[in-house]
């Protein structure tokens, strides 16, 4: 395992940014397929500042943002990883609470790679940053991300949906979905 590698599952490997992902970020998630339910497309500066941010902020009570490396072929696919809600429109309950979310590129959609990825980040969350609960939201449009939750084993929360202005007007409201980790043992045995 290589020093910046947090997780690695049957097909992925899960790393700390590098500064040599930001050509592939924007070749392959700042195209108007993967930004569809974001936004628009951002500046490479504005880019470049945020794989910065990403890459100084993970740590091992809280995680963070990882990118998603192909086993079989080094291929850069996208990213997986969490932070705490802190949007102030999102409701009381979950601020403060890590999310759970996912981007991957458009060419890699349908293959099963976020499901995997978040897995084995739920199993980080639950376990070793002992969290009791997580949350996951998108929009109602975004259908492959809620089946992602879905397949997860989340609970959808439509009492939490709330107007998000970080994101576009025809985005909201935010589809909130949990899992408690007594459930993910439960599931998982």
């Amino acid at each position: 395992m290589a020093d910046d590698t947090i997780l690695e599952t049957e097909r992925l490997v899960m790393r700390k940014f590098r500064g040599t992902d930001l050509p592939y970020w924007i070749e392959h998630m700042n195209t108007p397929e993967v930004r569809a339910h974001l936004g628009e497309a951002k500046s490479p500066a504005h880019i470049a500042s945020r794989l910065a941010r990403v890459r100084s902020k993970w740590n091992e009570a809280d995680g963070g943002y990882l990118a998603l490396i192909r086993r079989a072929d080094g291929e850069f696919l996208g990213e997986c990883g969490c932070s705490s809600v802190t949007a102030e429109a999102a409701p009381a309950e979950m601020r403060g609470e890590l999310e759970v979310g996912w981007q991957l590129r458009a060419d890699c959609w349908g293959h099963g790679y976020a499901t995997e990825a978040a897995r084995a980040l739920l199993d980080l969350i639950f376990g070793r940053f002992g969290r009791r609960i997580v949350f996951s939201q998108t929009s109602e449009t975004n259908r492959s991300s809620w089946r992602v939750m879905e397949r997860l084993g989340m609970t959808r929360r439509e009492d939490l949906d709330y107007n998000d202005p970080d994101f576009p007007p025809e985005e909201n409201p935010s589809k909130v979905y949990c899992l408690r980790r007594g459930e993910r043992v439960a599931r998982n045995g």
